[in-house]
């Protein structure tokens, strides 16, 4: 009977004890008191010092502690020949038509003419175009502008399509040769009433002009 009172007199004062510590030894979500009562029974100079540097590890990979940065996808603004494209990509193509809701877009009724458009587009290409300009006798062509709403502070901001055309062909053509570093489509604005027109990356879906093409096709 003695024995018994013994053992549970023990077995109290051990959860007593376990009380007691838990009030003065701080732990972490991956720790358990009994390990943390050993750590500090056993653990020497050098084991604390490995404890630290394992701790800073794993606070620097928990979620909780570092912020994972999501890119958002990059929204494809520009206009395609749904002629052109596969079954597959004429679909997507037609789907993002509709969701663009082009009918609410509204002409502008003031944008670049050709020779604006070009000067803006050689400053926003650090002077590249120049060398295809004189070169590979090319000049820009400005499509059907419309009124773009997100101007910023700018007095004014129009989104168009655009086209390289071959002076010497007579005919409208893809690409410059060589380095491809022209869209098809740009936003052009004014800072200022009656101001310079820049170019900027195009920032609104806008459809896609087939009359502009089509103008400047080779008869």
């Amino acid at each position: 009977m003695k024995k018994a009172f013994k053992i549970l007199g023990i077995t109290v004062g051990v959860l007593v004890l376990f009380l007691i510590t838990s009030n003065f030894i701080q732990i972490n979500e991956r720790e358990n008191l009994l390990y943390k009562i050993q750590q500090y029974v056993t653990y020497n100079e050098e084991d604390w010092k490995n404890y630290e540097t394992n701790q800073k590890y794993l606070a620097e990979q928990s979620p909780a502690a570092s912020t994972t940065v999501v890119a958002e996808p990059v929204k494809d603004f520009h206009p395609y020949n749904i002629e052109f494209l596969t079954e597959s990509a004429k679909k997507e193509e037609l789907k993002k038509i509709d969701n663009a809701h082009f009918e609410n877009l509204i002409p502008s009724k003031k944008s670049p003419d050709d020779q604006d458009a070009q000067i803006a587009l050689i400053k926003f290409t650090q002077r590249r175009l120049t060398d295809v300009i004189i070169n590979q006798r090319l000049s820009i062509k400005i499509g059907k502008c419309y009124e773009n709403p997100d101007k910023g502070e700018n007095y004014s901001c129009v989104s168009c399509m655009i086209l390289l055309y071959n002076r010497e062909k007579k005919d409208w053509q893809e690409a410059p040769d060589g380095e491809n570093f022209l869209q098809n489509s740009y936003d052009f604005y004014q800072a200022y009433d009656g101001g310079e027109w820049q170019a900027k990356d195009l920032s609104m879906f806008i459809p896609y002009d087939y009359d502009l093409f089509k103008k400047y096709e080779k008869k």
